[in-house]
């Protein structure tokens, strides 16, 4: 039988297969006989370093190509392990495989771009900045697309042209787009971050400053988890290390810190200290628009429609000037949102078919199904209620489809109304339990599972109305973005 060849024989004979060169051609080359090649490759000791550096000079061989010689070998002797069987072992190496394609391309345009590249551990220069965060979209857009959040670390840590201010930015940023739409994607990037920041070289003063940022954005998911002591928690040393950095161009959002603090103050119902910090943010917000709709949004959660109404059309002219669709289609949306709280559904309709513009330009799932459910509960207040029971139900599906069962309990309770409206209790009393039980698995939200099981013995005792159902239909609007608020049936 064979013997296993040694790492150094199979490295050298894999480039020689790979070049077409044969042992007599590389002992030519290598100043040997092709009897001392092929006694070299066959024997079963270590081949000593300086026959080693003689044969590979024969082949031809590049020290990039000894690296991946090496890796092809300690990736077939893992194989022979033994530990799992041949079935597994092929779904280990099809998912090494695709990483390390993802994480090559990742790689090499780092080391390209840091070819040209600025000093990694100074304070940015003026010119620096921009292409910086150019670059970072770029290479972390790559981790997105090509691998997994498991895998978006070790790439990170692999490479130090990824370590950098722009990068733990883009990763802290791309984590709010994420919590709007999938928490345990919002969760990685975040993590992701704050393990850039870690590593980020320079001045102490801004690499603190960059590790108050990426912390912020932590406990920013953590509040969107709903685990508020967590994010009151992580949110202390971040403003610490922010507030004891050093930025003095101003690299950083200097808003963002305070508009992440307000938002987490609202939810744990301080309204006065978010409305407070959201104007502090407004002073020095690199998107002031952003500060005046996450300030419509604080009064919309207090239950301040006509102030939050106000609030979102001064924003109109921020947002234009800025030119961000996202923004555009945010402060619309809660805009014609707080028209329907106020019965003002004919301005909603004016709003929505821009919204639904703005998202389809967009592609965003998400945003379409809420648009859905935002025609849905329009409809129902313009007295259209089949056509309303269409869209609230096919949004109601779409959103138990992805999981997002505070959506779907809104959804539900606007179905509910109308059916109860039009005498069928019998189809509400039917579909309630499945939501509950949702609800109940996944802890959601306590009290607004005790409004939800209140409306549900209702049912079971044929006395729910549908001034019921929009009783329990406005305490789940304004619970949730308030956990601590109680519900009086």
């Amino acid at each position: 039988m064979p013997k296993t060849p040694t790492l150094r024989s199979f490295v050298i004979q894999s480039l020689g297969a790979m070049k077409r060169i044969s042992q007599k051609e590389i002992g030519v080359r290598a100043g040997m006989d092709s009897d001392q090649v092929s006694y070299h490759l066959r024997k079963e000791g270590r081949i000593d370093d300086a026959t080693f550096e003689q044969l590979l000079a024969g082949v031809g061989g590049t020290p990039e190509e000894v690296e991946v010689g090496t890796a092809c070998y300690e990736a077939l002797t893992a194989l022979g392990s033994g530990a799992l069987p041949p079935s597994h072992r092929a779904e280990i190496e099809r998912e090494v495989l695709a990483v390390s394609r993802a994480f090559r391309e990742a790689l090499t345009q780092a080391a390209l771009w840091s070819l040209s590249a600025p000093p990694r551990d100074e304070y940015p220069r003026p010119g620096d900045v921009e292409p910086a965060r150019w670059q970072a979209r770029e290479l972390l857009s790559i981790l997105k697309k090509e691998g997994t959040a498991g895998q978006w670390s070790a790439v990170v840590r692999a490479s130090t042209r990824l370590q950098t201010w722009a990068c733990a930015e883009w990763a802290a940023e791309e984590s709010i787009q994420a919590a709007s739409r999938d928490l345990k994607e919002a969760w990685a990037w975040a993590c992701l971050g704050v393990e850039i920041a870690e590593l980020v070289p320079g001045p102490e003063g801004w690499t603190n400053r960059i590790k108050g940022f990426t912390g912020a954005h932590l406990a920013n998911v953590l509040k969107a988890k709903g685990e508020l002591k967590a994010a009151d928690a992580a949110f202390g040393p971040a403003r610490k290390l922010w507030l004891a950095g050093s930025d003095p161009d101003q690299i950083l959002d200097p808003g963002k810190l305070l508009n992440l603090e307000a938002v987490l103050r609202r939810t744990q119902r301080r309204f006065d200290d978010a409305l407070r910090l959201q104007k502090e943010a407004l002073k020095v917000s690199r998107s002031p628009a952003q500060t005046v709709i996450s300030t419509g949004f604080t009064l919309e959660v207090m239950g301040e429609y006509e102030r939050a109404v106000e609030a979102l059309l001064e924003a109109a002219p921020l947002v234009e000037q800025e030119g961000d669709p996202r923004l555009s289609y945010m402060r619309r949306f809660n805009l014609a949102v707080n028209y329907t709280h106020l019965s003002l559904y004919t301005k909603a309709v004016e709003l929505v078919e821009q919204v639904q513009q703005l998202v389809l330009d967009r592609g965003d799932e998400v945003e379409s199904i809420r648009v859905t459910w935002l025609r849905g509960r329009i409809s129902a207040g313009l007295g259209r209620p089949e056509e309303a029971l269409r869209l609230l139900e096919l949004a109601q599906g779409d959103f138990a489809a992805r999981d997002m069962w505070y959506d779907v309990a809104l959804a539900f309770m606007e179905v509910g109304a109308l059916l109860l409206d039009a005498g069928r209790p019998a189809k509400v009393r039917a579909m309630i339990p499945g939501i509950v039980k949702e609800f109940q698995a996944r802890d959601v939200h306590r009290e607004a599972l005790v409004a939800l099981r209140l409306f549900q013995e209702a049912t079971e005792l044929e006395t729910a109305t549908a001034e019921m159902a929009r009783s329990v239909l406005r305490f789940l609007f304004q619970a949730r973005h308030d956990q601590g608020l109680r519900f009086c049936s």
